[in-house]
């Protein structure tokens, strides 16, 4: 199923990436400011928020890790002209792994004992992720996504939704909430494309079960104490 039922069904739907990207986006703008408020020693408030920074990491994990594996090397092959602007994604995506290596190498303290200095550095680890993000999806939805439309084939273009969704968490309510992750902000269309991506069963416990628990991990993350 296509968002834009008039888009060519033979060329790769780029707007697609767009609502994964505008997901994580979302995601990573919040987590400083959350990390940042919650109280030294509150250890409950710290698995909750760090429990999520986790998830969302990984899913960024393996999104990156598709596109190194399956998209870039296709780009350098068909586009050679644009060598240039593909090592720059590669070595974003590098300056981003360094940045997510930061967050973790705290992350796991943090959680267990909501220290202030922990909750500092991490605070000021997601905030240099979150400008490198930024910096990064805009110029692959700019520069890239457009060759991707012209120079790869729709199995190509969907080799890496396949590869995420195969290495990405194995438990049923993680991957429930990931979806919740990707619905949240989508449009009508974008949710009927993300929903006919799911198995049957997935989508038949996405709306008894997913959406409830999405909906109490979303009031628990972000909830304002005070």
């Amino acid at each position: 199923m296509l968002i834009n039922p008039d888009a060519p069904a033979d060329k790769p739907e780029t707007e697609q990436m767009k609502v994964i990207h505008r997901a994580m986006s979302r995601e990573f703008a919040l987590f400083p400011a959350l990390v940042a408020a919650v109280p030294a020693g509150d250890v409950g408030r710290a698995r909750v928020v760090g429990g999520h920074v986790t998830l969302v990491l990984g899913m960024l994990h393996e999104h990156h890790e598709a596109e190194d594996e399956l998209l870039w090397p296709l780009l350098r092959e068909r586009v050679p002209l644009e060598k240039d602007l593909i090592d720059t994604m590669a070595v974003q995506h590098h300056a981003i792994a360094d940045a997510v290596g930061a967050v973790g190498a705290v992350l796991p303290r943090w959680t267990a004992t909501a220290g202030e200095a922990e909750r500092d550095r991490l605070a000021a680890g997601l905030r240099q992720l979150e400008e490198a993000l930024t910096e990064h999806l805009g110029l692959e939805e700019s520069a890239v996504l457009p060759l991707i439309h012209d120079h790869l084939t729709v199995p190509e273009w969907l080799a890496p939704q396949k590869h995420a969704m195969a290495h990405g968490p194995s438990g049923l309510v993680d991957k429930l909430l990931l979806a919740g992750v990707v619905l949240e902000d989508a449009g009508p269309r974008e949710r009927a494309w993300f929903l006919a991506g799911m198995p049957p069963p997935a989508r038949v416990l996405w709306r008894w079960f997913g959406v409830r628990r999405y909906a109490a991990r979303v009031r628990a993350v972000r909830a304002v104490r005070g």
